[in-house]
This record gives structure tokens, C-alpha cells and sequence, in this order.
């Protein structure tokens, strides 16, 4: 019998097809490699491998990917009863080439895929108060209906009782204007309370490079607590109360998809587990958490794949020991 989760997350699964060879454009890719990805179904399943209860909410088409990606999950562990077949539309593909390095480029298929068609009515808000956390993906901003269906879903919740996580996760490919982007991006992030970014998008949305001051400019926008990720650098976090760097681990880099994911899945993790209030926790705390958080994105960029690479408790805990 599934337990009511701690966490939440409402967004895409899609299907990854990431080049088989690593330097050459999607065009000139001789095969490709299929793994389940999309930004909050790996975060649910990056926390339940670390021991959180977790519950996934959207839509996938009732095709053969869809189903693929639904029985992924619930292998898995992550509670998947909130997943909508859509007859209609199709699940979301992505084509993904790799740098020598390991970095990421997308191309994203369907115009209109069946994560862009949620409906407030795919969420039961009694349910999800039931949770600690509600994450929520940037890509539902994209277009309506799920445009709408997101920022009623987040406005049921600024009581405080339960918290909103959220990553932009900034794909500019996939919006018409930056300005748009920007906009949407900023409406959410005043109903957030935990913010995930990297120093790009941070700086996109602020228009500041300075990482303090892009920290200090999105906090002023609402959340309790900003945390800029700087890959092996490690990240900065911020809330009203302290401020502070934790350092990150450095790896020989197979694949980067999916590093944000599992970083923001420790987090959330950490922050859990303190059983603190945000404004509660002190400076020490914050560095502790967020160098669990570094090594979990950390062991991602080890393996290829986001869902595949996302380590458990033990092997984390092993890691930061060893180092």
C-alpha cells in the first residue's frame, strides 16, 4: 500500500534518445540510446532513491513510449497513480547530442505533447496537501492548457503549510520570445518557496552575472531559499537569515543530463530530513545539505542517462566518505 508521499513533483517524463557518439550533431549521430528523462520525473525518482517518498503527477500519450516511461516508474518505486493517458496527444520525445565534455544539446519533438495538455482537474488538491513538498516543472509554462493549470495549482498553496519547489530549466529553443520566457519564469518564482537554478539562468532572469546579486535580486521576488548551482564549483545558497558557498566535487564527466535534477533531489532531501524550517536553519546546515546535493549531481554526470544515473542513499554516502 503506497504511503502519502512527501514529495510531489507535476511536470513531463519524456523519452530521451541521447547520441550513441559523443562530438558530433544530432544529424551526424549513427544511433541513439533510449533512456526515461524529463526534468521532475527525475527528481521523483533521484528522491526516492534516497529514501523520500515520492509521487509523480502529468501526462504522458497512451502510446507505447507512455507506457514505457509509466511502468519505468512504478519499477521504480515512485508512485505513478497520478500519471493521465492522453488519447489525443503524444508523449514527449527528445534527441540529445553530447560535447566531448559531456554537455547537452536538445531537440525536442511534438508541438504539442501530451505533458502541455495538464488540467487542474488531473490534481486532487486535498492529495497533494498531503505532501511536504509540491515540485513543479518549468515546462508546463510552455503553453495552455498547462500554462493556466500551474499557476492555479501553485496559488492553492501559499499558505506555507506545504511548500513549492521549482527549477526553470531554461530551454530558450522551445519559446518564442526570451522576454516571454522571462516573464512566465518570474509569475512562478513569486509563488515559490524553494528555488533551484544555475548561474545562467540566474543570470538570464536578473540580468545580473554576479551570482551574490542575482541570489539577493531573485529572494526579493518571494522563495525562502535561492541555491545556484556552478557544476563541479559546487553551488551558493541564500535565504533571508545566511548566505554561503559549499564546494562541489570534481569527476571524469560521462553525460550532464540529469545533474540539476539529482542536485535539487538532494536538496529537497536535506532539507526533509532537517525537519527545520527553512528560516531555521543555520549556515552550517545549509553547507551540510548542500554538499550532499553537490555529490548527487555530482555521481549523475558519472553515468550516461538522468533516471539511470541517479545513485541511492548508500552510494552517496560512500562517495562523500571516500572523499
Amino acid at each position: 500500500m503506497e504511503t502519502n508521499p512527501d514529495v510531489t513533483c507535476i511536470g513531463e517524463i519524456l523519452v530521451d534518445f541521447v547520441s550513441t557518439k559523443k562530438g558530433v550533431a544530432l544529424s551526424d549521430s549513427p544511433a541513439f540510446m533510449k533512456f526515461p528523462g524529463g526534468a521532475p520525473a527525475n527528481l521523483a525518482v533521484g528522491l526516492v532513491r534516497l529514501g523520500v517518498p515520492t509521487a509523480f503527477i502529468g501526462r504522458v500519450g497512451d502510446d507505447s513510449f507512455g507506457k514505457y516511461l509509466c511502468n519505468e516508474l512504478r519499477n521504480i518505486g515512485v508512485q505513478s497513480g497520478g500519471i493521465v493517458f492522453d488519447k489525443l496527444h503524444k508523449t514527449r520525445l527528445a534527441f540529445v547530442s553530447l560535447s566531448p565534455g559531456g554537455e547537452r544539446f536538445f531537440e525536442f519533438w511534438e508541438m504539442q505533447p501530451a505533458d502541455s495538455q495538464l488540467r487542474f482537474s488531473d490534481v486532487h488538491i486535498p492529495t497533494l496537501r498531503e505532501s511536504k513538498i509540491i515540485h513543479v516543472s518549468s515546462f508546463l509554462l510552455l503553453t495552455e492548457p498547462a500554462r493556466s493549470s500551474l499557476v492555479q495549482i501553485i496559488s492553492e498553496f501559499q499558505d506555507g503549510d506545504v511548500l513549492i519547489s521549482f527549477d526553470p530549466n531554461i530551454r530558450l529553443n522551445l519559446w518564442k520570445t526570451e522576454a516571454r520566457a522571462k516573464q512566465l519564469m518570474m509569475k512562478v518564482i513569486r509563488f515559490t518557496h524553494i528555488l533551484r537554478l544555475n548561474h545562467q539562468e540566474a543570470s538570464f532572469l536578473t540580468g545580473l552575472d554576479d551570482i551574490e546579486e542575482a541570489a539577493v535580486r531573485l529572494l526579493q521576488a518571494g522563495p525562502q531559499i535561492v541555491v545556484i548551482t556552478r557544476g563541479e564549483d559546487g553551488c551558493y545558497f541564500r535565504t533571508k537569515h545566511v548566505s554561503g558557498y559549499a564546494e562541489g566535487f570534481s569527476v571524469d564527466v560521462v553525460d550532464t543530463t540529469g545533474c540539476g535534477d539529482g542536485f535539487l533531489a538532494g536538496l529537497l532531501h536535506g532539507l526533509l530530513e532537517s525537519d527545520l524550517k527553512i528560516e531555521e536553519l543555520s549556515k552550517d546546515d545549509l553547507y551540510e545539505i548542500c554538499r550532499y546535493a553537490n555529490a548527487v549531481g555530482a555521481l549523475v554526470a558519472t553515468r550516461s542517462g538522468a533516471i539511470t544515473a541517479l545513485p541511492d542513499k548508500k552510494t552517496v554516502d560512500e562517495f562523500i566518505t571516500n572523499r
